[in-house]
């Protein structure tokens, strides 16, 4: 029996959710009876599950197969600018449980590893079922080595090996990965892309990052850079970006900058409701009081965010214009707290940007997911590291 075969019908049961052996045999263009004897292999090793069925087109019901949901439990996390999230998972992806805490950015690395070390700690004792942990990160990477290169607009991270710290305590498998790729893989999971195999997800939060999946497998780049939206200059003498170029598209249409706009118009004296909470509380001005005002007819306000949508419009038009995706899926709480005051003009700068004939059939798709998508897409990571090992 080729190890290979058992392998390639295991990840395809895992990728997929579940699979029927017919299925299978088509996909992989493999003898029916040796689909059989694989399967057969893989459910005496206790790897997969009979659950569930699906009528074929001749009518008759197939019986599933999945990996087993408990071979496994997995820690993610996700560690963003203003909050952590902690998930436990089976080996599947389901959320066993979940910690949201202040990522606290500004008191350093050591903070934020400490936080980390806490959290792994409390969680390893609930279960010890946990064989594996998985971390996205929003700053830029080195998936290999583990490391945070650096993070944009957070001071003092520098080459920070978190994987090395991580498993040097714990001596458990630790995958590090960019929190824009995990989000991505959970759509691709159990979302709106789940169906589609060329998409870019588009993250709009405080930064500005996108995962690009080719042919259903994700499209890294030569040196793991690909999807640096936010990062594609749009205004060749604009403002200076955190990462050192003039006139990124981040500078225009984060979140980060819609805050950063609209103080600095207040600043200057623009009238605006929000004059009073920003003159005696700074620090409360976010997106959801900004979305707040507009929506209360707050004219300022509303025209910063009409232009944020414009300056995104045109940069998806340029991604599709390169990649010509079936599907653009926009996360982040930008699109999801703003909806109609952001999507309006990106329609609007979008569709006199695009070739029409590569955008006759596009879907654009806002996020159904969850606040914990990033923390469990990062665990997903580690199964599918954890899956090589088992045969």
């Amino acid at each position: 029996m080729k190890t290979d075969d058992l392998s390639w019908v295991l990840k395809t049961i895992y990728s997929q959710g579940h699979a029927s052996r017919t299925g299978l045999a088509e996909r992989g263009k493999l003898a029916p009876s040796h689909v059989s004897v694989l399967v057969a292999e893989l459910r005496r090793r206790g790897l997969i599950e009979e659950g569930g069925h699906t009528p074929s087109r001749a009518g008759r019901r197939r019986v599933l197969l999945r990996v087993v949901p408990h071979l496994a439990h997995l820690i993610g996390i996700r560690i963003g600018r203003a909050n952590t999230r902690i998930v436990v998972t089976d080996f599947l992806g389901k959320v066993l449980s979940l910690r949201r805490i202040p990522t606290e950015i500004a008191k350093g690395e050591d903070h934020v590893l400490k936080l980390l070390d806490r959290e792994i700690e409390s969680a390893l004792q609930r279960d010890r079922s946990v064989k594996g942990i998985g971390i996205a990160v929003s700053g830029v990477i080195d998936r290999n080595a583990g490391k945070v290169l650096f993070w944009p607009k957070v001071p003092g991270w520098s080459d920070v090996p978190i994987k090395q710290i991580i498993h040097r305590k714990y001596s458990l498998p630790v995958i590090i990965e960019d929190s824009v790729r995990t989000m991505a893989l959970v759509e691709k999971r159990f979302g709106d892309a789940k169906a589609r195999s060329n998409f870019v997800y588009v993250l709009v939060s405080m930064g500005i990052g996108a995962a690009i999946f080719v042919n259903g497998q994700l499209y890294l780049g030569a040196d793991d850079l690909a999807g640096e939206l936010g990062h594609t200059t749009i205004d060749e003498r604009g403002d200076i970006c955190s990462c050192g170029n003039r006139g990124c598209l981040e500078v225009y249409a984060s979140g980060s900058a819609i805050i950063s706009r609209v103080k600095s118009g207040l600043e200057q004296g623009v009238h605006s409701s929000l004059a009073p909470l920003v003159e005696k509380h700074p620090e409360r001005l976010s997106i959801e009081a900004i979305v707040s005002a507009a929506k209360a007819r707050d004219q300022f306000t509303h025209t910063v965010l009409w232009e944020a949508g414009l300056h995104l419009g045109t940069g998806l038009a340029t991604m599709v214009n390169l990649l010509n995706p079936e599907a653009i899926v926009l996360g982040g709480e930008i699109p999801r707290v703003a909806k109609t005051l952001i999507l309006r003009p990106l329609f609007h700068s979008f569709r006199g940007r695009t070739f029409q004939r590569s955008v006759r059939n596009l879907k654009m798709l806002l996020s159904r997911l969850g606040g914990e998508t990033g923390a469990v897409g990062a665990a997903i990571l580690v199964a599918e590291m954890l899956l090589a090992g088992l045969l």
